[in-house]
């Protein structure tokens, strides 16, 4: 049976209500931290840069989250990345997943992006597979090194 989901996007109220997909990819991220963060993105209209957007399923759960914002790349011009890709659905997360891409390309098409790029954690070991599945392959590696005690605020 398939699923039905929408994609959201996620009004000031929500911020608190999803920090549980937040903390379950990040979980040293704590609900003032993502507050923060998400006031840094700007305003969040729907032809904004850089935002939240959710999907939400039939029974109106919000089941997955990605963090966007255009940028420029050398390699494709204008892209769309994907700093967090989470979904989480207890019926059926590949749809979820899928779904949340579907959002994503969408938003790339409405920003007039020519790729997307999307960041994922090491330790989400399911998503490369869906990834690779929908069209897309792995053109880089992030590697990280902290610098600073400084954390986003």
């Amino acid at each position: 049976m398939t699923r039905s989901f929408s994609s959201v996007a996620l009004t000031p109220d929500q911020i608190a209500v999803v920090f549980p997909l937040v903390h379950a990819a990040v979980p040293e991220i704590n609900l003032d931290t993502w507050r923060g963060f998400v006031r840094s993105l700007g305003e969040g209209t729907t032809s904004s840069p850089s935002g939240v957007l959710g999907v939400r399923n039939e029974a109106g759960y919000i089941c997955g989250l990605l963090i966007f914002r255009a940028e420029q790349d050398l390699r494709h011009g204008k892209v769309l990345a994907i700093n967090l890709f989470i979904a989480l659905d207890l019926v059926n997360e590949e749809e979820a997943a899928s779904a949340l891409l579907q959002a994503a390309e969408a938003k790339a098409g409405e920003l007039k992006c020519a790729a997307t790029h999307v960041r994922i954690d090491s330790a989400q070991k399911s998503l490369p597979h869906r990834f690779t599945a929908a069209g897309y392959r792995n053109e880089a590696e992030i590697f990280c090194k902290s610098v600073g005690t400084a954390r986003p605020s």
